[in-house]
């Protein structure tokens, strides 16, 4: 295993793209809690997406939703891999995805956007739908020791440096 920096904090390093990631999902998360009790008070949820619809509305809404879906689902893996293919060092690695991954975030917060503003604008409950899936992508691809594994498949030394602990680190360097 192959690391530029031996003193490299993977803990500290995650736990600080975990806290920005988080940190984006905050006022979309916020908006979405205030406009659904607001419009859950008045009344103003509607459960029926085809009534009363405003196609340039939900036209505009579903293209920005299916763009952010594209621009971080399709090829984004895929395109950053390669770009780290020739890099051999893990911290560097790392290193060179934080950025992407904070670009992914705040992308999947600009569609829970999308969902908050939808419910706004016209109180249909689809888009709490749209707000659920970004939930769920931030949640469900947070930077973990797990997360890293799997994205860049790593086996062996690397994968048992990546996944142990901090305390047991500092362990197997004293012995």
């Amino acid at each position: 295993m192959k690391l530029r920096d031996a003193n490299f904090d993977k803990r500290k390093f995650i736990k600080s793209l975990e806290s920005i990631g988080y940190l984006f999902l905050v006022l979309p998360l916020v908006a979405f809690g205030w406009v659904f009790l607001e419009k859950e008070s008045t009344g103003g949820l509607r459960n029926t997406f085809f009534e009363n619809t405003d196609i340039m509305f939900h036209g505009v809404m579903a293209i920005g939703f299916v763009y952010i879906l594209m621009r971080t689902l399709a090829t984004w893996k895929a395109d950053l891999l390669k770009a780290l293919a020739r890099t051999e060092e893990l911290d560097v690695k790392l290193i060179a995805v934080r950025k992407p991954i904070i670009y992914r975030n705040v992308m999947w917060a600009l569609g829970a956007g999308i969902g908050a503003y939808g419910l706004y604008e016209k109180g249909d409950m689809v888009y709490a739908l749209v707000f659920t899936v970004f939930l769920l992508l931030i949640t469900s691809n947070r930077p973990s020791e797990r997360y890293f594994v799997k994205f860049f498949k790593l086996k062996g030394e690397e994968k048992d440096w990546m996944l142990k602990t901090g305390l047991e680190n500092e362990k197997a360097e004293t012995k």
